[in-house]
């Protein structure tokens, strides 16, 4: 997963059939972990953790106003994958997969 800072990048080990919320709450865990690393200043009470930023849970879904781009490579290691997400939160993740999260400024 990437963050919103060029280069800052996020890389979690999920199980094999873990979806978007699970590869978050290991995001936030290994942010807990190495707050040093972290995107945002969540330490700081802004923001409580990535899940908090990105994901709905009354209405178990990715915020509307958060772009979203996440592929798995295809056979030939190429991120062309589409993961539909957004359809459907269970999806489970592609292996070596990438999601870019960006949530909406505000301004």
């Amino acid at each position: 997963m990437s963050g919103l800072t060029k280069d800052k990048k996020f890389i979690v080990h999920v199980k094999d059939d873990a979806n978007i919320v699970e590869a978050l709450a290991m995001v936030d865990k290994q942010d807990m972990e190495n707050p040093e690393d972290s995107v945002f200043p969540i330490f700081e009470g802004y923001i409580h953790n990535y899940l908090h930023l990105f994901w709905d849970p009354e209405l178990n879904m990715i915020y509307d106003d958060v772009g979203m781009m996440a592929y798995g490579p295809d056979e030939n290691g190429l991120m062309r994958k589409f993961m539909p997400i957004r359809d459907n939160i269970e999806f489970s993740l592609y292996p070596d997969s990438v999601i870019d999260l960006q949530p909406d400024p505000g301004c």
